[in-house]
């Protein structure tokens, strides 16, 4: 089977490729970094830019499935609307809507039947609510007071634009609605305002490992799903294989975990004091990240079983061990 994975360079493209790779798939990635080589040696990769229409003709055409990771967010852009308005906003139109389009045309002229889309759940922002868990078909409720609004009108047009494709020439479409990833990365910082911080769960983990106190911030009784990347990429697959023609699926895990007992299990996990923790002032440093996710619909439909939280901070580690990532992030 012959896949091309649009954003391979990326954490989430670059686990999809492994798996796929696996199972002894021809695995063809395209992305704009130089480091692809590196990250995935077994990959046929292209470099290129997805707005430029002329790349995809370097492309090969029997393809299986195209799954589509591409696109800018606000914590891999190097500017902001607060750094740079007009190149913000244009970046997510340029890549996001256009380059989304172009990816959908070569699909389309080339007729190949899978496309698997992931899209934000940001879409669904004025739905998040501590005690309600979100259906896959729920209403598009944008943030527009938010410092994600352009980001999440870009990629849901997008994810219209592959409806539509679905509907009008028969291409298989599956969007898979994505919360906050959990793996071990590449590297353990994002930008914020074009600016390189340590991703928070990783800075939790290295308090933990550090011995230090750990903080627990704003109300510890926000729920939430925290979705390991083996959940993605086996809805990604489930999908890929079931009979359905097309779907929309959040991928969560309905565990609506308490941000208290999200914060104790890492200490249990990674500390030698699991117990030293602190509670900080509620009204400081709050979050209202509290989605969770009704997934009867994927369990039903797909046999979707996902990792839950014990199991998922478990295979971090392993994994942190297995790559010495300590010493590779200089946390030793």
């Amino acid at each position: 089977m012959n896949i091309l994975i649009f954003g391979v360079t990326g954490n989430s493209g670059r686990y999809t490729a492994n798996y796929y790779l696996n199972k002894g798939c021809n695995v063809y990635g395209v992305g704009r970094s130089e480091k692809a080589p590196n990250l995935i040696s077994d990959i046929k990769y292209f470099r290129g830019d997805i707005q430029d229409i002329s790349f995809f003709d370097t492309l090969p055409t029997d393809i299986d499935l195209v799954i589509n990771f591409a696109g800018v967010q606000p914590s891999i852009i190097s500017t902001s609307e607060k750094t740079n308005l007009d190149l913000t906003l244009r970046n997510y139109v340029d890549v996001n809507i256009t380059g989304v389009f172009n990816i959908l045309e070569y699909v389309r002229k080339n007729k190949i039947k899978n496309y698997i889309y992931t899209t934000t759940h940001r879409d669904f922002e004025l739905h998040w609510d501590n005690n309600k868990y979100l259906e896959n078909n729920l209403p598009v409720a944008i943030n527009y007071k938010g410092d994600h609004t352009m980001y999440a009108i870009s990629k849901t047009s997008a994810k219209m634009i592959g409806d539509y494709y679905s509907e009008a020439f028969g291409i298989r479409v599956f969007n898979l609605r994505l919360p906050m990833m959990f793996m071990v990365p590449a590297d353990p910082y994002y930008l914020v305002d074009g600016q390189p911080k340590i991703m928070p769960f990783l800075k939790i983990i290295k308090d933990a490992i550090d011995g230090n106190e750990l903080e627990i911030w704003g109300d510890p009784e926000m729920k939430r799903d925290y979705v390991h990347i083996e959940n993605l990429v086996s809805l990604i697959d489930l999908c890929f294989s079931s009979n359905l023609e097309r779907g929309t699926f959040n991928v969560g895990t309905g565990e609506a975990v308490t941000t208290e007992r999200f914060i104790k299990e890492i200490g249990r996990i990674f500390s030698k004091s699991p117990e030293d923790v602190v509670y900080k002032n509620k009204n400081e440093n709050k979050t209202y990240k509290c989605a969770i996710y009704d997934i009867s619909e994927q369990k039903e439909l797909l046999g979707y079983q996902p990792i839950l939280l014990n199991e998922m901070l478990m295979k971090l580690k392993d994994e942190m061990k297995r790559n010495n990532s300590l010493k590779k992030w200089n946390w030793e």
